[in-house]
């Protein structure tokens, strides 16, 4: 019964370290400065990353707006078309937004907006902030080596950092966007 106590109390601290671990590595966030463009790509809370991208534009730290993200269901609007449909609809002109259609994952997600940005040598990088992490490294790895990428999550609706460990969901991302990070790592 002791080691069995003992088993339960280091499975708790692990837990614990877990949650205080993930909830602070994740998210990473840099001082805002003004830009030649803001991207915001798809997934998870695809609204929550248009309407910060938008409010961003709206404080006037960049002239365009990039939407990246393809359509999860072939036979509806692709995300991109949903987040500019937003950003219209918040009264940006739609002279200032560039969307990409085709990037079906974060890897793509930086091909696909570096044909967008040519002439670009600073952006703010929009995603949720579990999500930050990932997509800087890999924008980071498309992108020009002298592209400034400043980062700027967005609050997800499904993920938080005091709460995520609250849901099945939550549970979910904190295991495997971890794994995808590391991954994202080994394929430099």
């Amino acid at each position: 019964m002791k080691k069995f106590i003992t088993f339960i109390i280091l499975l708790t601290i692990i837990m614990i370290g877990y949650i205080v671990s993930i909830s602070l590595y994740l998210p990473t966030s840099d001082k805002l400065q003004k830009v030649d463009a803001i991207i915001a790509v798809s997934g998870g809370d695809t609204s929550g990353r248009a309407m910060h991208a938008i409010s961003l534009y709206q404080e006037g730290w960049a002239p365009k707006l990039i939407f990246s993200g393809a359509a999860a269901d072939p036979l509806s609007a692709s995300n991109a078309r949903v987040m500019m449909s937003i950003a219209a609809s918040r009264g940006v002109p739609p002279s200032a937004i560039y969307i990409d259609e085709a990037a079906r994952d974060t890897k793509e997600n930086a091909h696909k907006t570096k044909e967008i940005i040519k002439n670009a040598n600073s952006v703010i990088l929009v995603t949720s902030d579990y999500h930050q992490r990932r997509v800087y490294r890999e924008f980071k790895k498309v992108l020009n080596s002298d592209m400034k990428i400043i980062n700027s999550p967005a609050k997800d609706k499904y993920w938080g950092r005091k709460s995520w460990f609250l849901s099945p969901y939550g549970w979910w991302i904190s295991i495997t966007e971890p794994l995808k990070l590391l991954f994202s790592r080994m394929t430099l």
